[in-house]
């Protein structure tokens, strides 16, 4: 049995929590900003304030979640460690992916002033509602949908025994295969796919926190074995 400590807990149970009410405010601040864009733009077009809310948010949750990973690695017994690490490495590299854009964003984009710059802002951000194909967009899928996908499938196997535990494996597995679906959509062209992918990290990645949360709250510390 690997080591559990209760700093391990606390930053689990936090993180858990933290990528829980990061999601919530994200898909808050999507509907508030769909809901007051201008008229002549498109349903899901964003404009700042909330566009720049969502890039900071989208940073935050990327980061949590490595976090987050680094506790189910650090809770995983001694056999499913290999997955935790591979769940942990898949994170890790959406988190790279998905970081870089909203930067980008934030730091060059508007504050580009050319006769490029509609279209460089198109390529970079999503100001243009995620109008497919542009960079960004073909990034983001890759991160949240190939990655983080593969993350929640190798982490997956890292629970099992009881109610609880089953049922983290369950949604991982679910939201997972959700997004790794979704990314059938850019490879075909067939853009309705990706809304998988939404489903699995929008929607079933904030009840695998909660389970997580309840877990770690209940996991006691424990020592390392001597073998």
């Amino acid at each position: 049995m690997s080591a559990w400590t209760p700093t391990d807990r606390r930053i689990g149970l936090f993180s858990a929590v933290a990528v829980l009410l990061i999601v919530v405010i994200y898909r808050s601040t999507g509907f508030m900003g769909v809901v007051a864009r201008p008229p002549h733009l498109r349903t899901l077009q964003q404009v700042d304030p909330y566009l720049a809310i969502l890039e900071y948010l989208i940073i935050l949750v990327a980061i949590t979640l490595v976090v987050l990973m680094s506790a189910v690695y650090a809770y995983a017994p001694p056999e499913r460690k290999t997955y935790a690490l591979a769940a942990l490495a898949f994170i890790a590299i959406f988190a790279a992916l998905t970081c870089s854009l909203p930067f980008v964003a934030l730091t060059v984009v508007r504050r580009v002033e050319s006769q490029w710059a509609p279209e460089f802002s198109r390529q970079l951000s999503f100001a243009g509602g995620g109008q497919w194909p542009t960079l960004a967009l073909a990034v983001e899928l890759l991160a949240w949908d190939f990655f983080f996908g593969l993350g929640m499938l190798f982490a997956a196997p890292v629970f099992r025994g009881g109610r609880l535990e089953n049922s983290i494996r369950g949604t991982m597995t679910l939201s997972g295969s959700l997004c790794v679906l979704a990314t059938l959509g850019p490879i075909t062209g067939e853009m309705r796919i990706p809304y998988l992918g939404i489903v699995g990290y929008a929607f079933v990645l904030p009840v695998i926190c909660v389970l997580l949360a309840v877990l770690f709250a209940r996991a006691t510390p424990r020592e390392p074995s001597n073998f």
